[in-house]
């Protein structure tokens, strides 16, 4: 256990920032050095949230004031160590009952105690709001409760290694000789009617571990990406002469895998939140992807000039960033809900509202109609998101393709998920990917 913690207490106030602070999961953390079983109780407290807030509340004889929801966030932390963790009762109620006086509530030892040993166990339940389950069921039908109960385990941790740092053989012999379980997953996409392997640096984990346990993360040889998310470079080309534009590229996972696999392609990313450009510039440092020779030029952080990759603070709905050059390619990894990423970011359930889908479609719909302008004849834009919901995906592309009469579709096949009317949908129910949707578009020159 981290000095100065306890889980119990840790987790209790995390919860309470996320359930009423309405603070994302990441704020939540940011400044907590959480101990395992801290993170592994907040988990499961987001993810069985609607199951345990019921059993709570029938247990409260009423509710608790304002002031005191941190004790109601506790009545939740006990009640996951009882139903949902191998914690004797007596030990999960004890020390819950102990954090009250961690947490500055002294008063409520005997209250949390008696609610701990007469609440109901949780019933069974797909742990969603009801707007979101009820939006999965009518567009997943039958599937929607293996969708539902799929985004309440626990996430794969899938490796992409930096083949311009380490061959993907020597990266799995560091991990044999770590005693780190993995499996290899070799992608695969039916391309312009062609089967195309996308490459071996896609690993999985047998168990999750911390980062930095992983041999040579300070080194750059691997990231920690999601499998679905590493089709994109594959659905993209390295064109001779022409430039690609990474729209949206924080946090800066499929940029430093583009530049991965295209060494020679000249690249321009933008990115408007200082935080996140911050960050995906420290990525792309650690990973060795800006030396010299192979460097970046930015107006947002230290870098050696060259020509290969250029970075910018700019907003892509707007054009001013642009130097009115066109673009070969793009990829435009759109905001969204995330709610194919449950999984990992289980407090998205509670804090998105079905408002938030029209106003994501509508920032969707202005990036996809500013960017097309930026894109040459016969070039090629690859939309996608970590959504689940039409909403987003195919019903974007549609309404962008009847205002847009030169986009066309390219189809393609990838193997799993399903093929919708305008590109492809992967489902949590593949346990190796997270939700994601693709759509790639071609603009027919005039």
């Amino acid at each position: 256990m981290t000095a100065n913690t306890e889980p119990r207490a840790d987790a209790a106030s995390a919860l309470h920032r996320v359930v009423w602070g309405n603070q994302t999961l990441d704020q939540a953390t940011v400044a907590a050095d959480m101990a395992p079983l801290t993170t592994e109780i907040l988990y499961g407290c987001l993810r069985h949230f609607y199951s345990l807030s019921t059993s709570v509340n029938r247990a409260l004889k009423k509710p608790l004031k304002p002031k005191d929801h941190i004790v109601w966030c506790l009545m939740l932390v006990g009640a996951y160590q009882r139903f949902h963790m191998r914690i004797p009762d007596h030990a999960a109620i004890y020390e819950t009952v102990s954090a009250c006086k961690r947490l500055s509530r002294p008063w409520a030892k005997g209250l949390v105690n008696a609610v701990l040993r007469n609440m109901p166990p949780p019933e069974r339940s797909v742990e969603h709001p009801e707007w979101m389950s009820a939006l999965i069921r009518t567009q997943y039908g039958n599937d929607a409760d293996a969708i539902m109960l799929a985004n309440n385990e626990r996430a794969p941790m899938c490796l992409r290694i930096n083949a311009s740092q380490i061959s993907i053989t020597d990266y799995e012999q560091l991990l044999t000789e770590a005693d780190i379980p993995f499996r290899r997953r070799t992608n695969s996409i039916v391309h312009d009617g062609e089967p195309l392997s996308t490459g071996p640096e896609t690993l999985i984990l047998e168990a999750a571990i911390p980062a930095n346990r992983l041999p040579g993360y300070d080194d750059g040889f691997v990231s920690i990406q999601d499998a679905g998310a590493q089709f994109a470079p594959f659905l993209m080309e390295a064109r001779t002469g022409s430039r690609l534009l990474d729209a949206c590229a924080a946090p800066g996972g499929k940029l430093c895998h583009l530049l991965e696999r295209f060494p020679n392609q000249k690249i321009t990313a933008l990115e408007s939140s200082p935080r996140r450009l911050a960050y995906l510039c420290s990525e792309v440092e650690r990973l060795r992807l800006a030396v010299s020779g192979k460097g970046m030029e930015s107006d947002a952080g230290p870098g050696s000039p060259s020509n290969r990759l250029q970075i910018r603070a700019a907003d892509a709905t707007d054009l001013s960033w642009w130097d009115r050059e066109p673009f070969g390619q793009i990829l435009l990894d759109a905001p969204c809900s995330g709610s194919g990423t449950l999984r990992r970011h289980p407090d998205i359930k509670i804090l998105r509202k079905p408002s938030d889908l029209d106003s994501y479609a509508a920032l969707q719909f202005s990036l996809l109609a500013n960017l097309w302008h930026v894109l040459e004849p016969g070039g090629t834009l690859l939309y996608c998101t970590c959504s689940i919901f039409a909403k987003e995906n195919d019903n974007v592309i549609a309404r962008f393709m009847r205002a847009e009469p030169d986009a066309e579709q390219r189809p393609f096949e990838l193997d799993s998920g399903h093929a919708t009317r305008f590109g492809w949908q992967l489902l949590p129910t593949n346990t190796d990917t997270d939700g994601f949707y693709y759509s790639r578009l071609s603009k027919v020159p005039r």
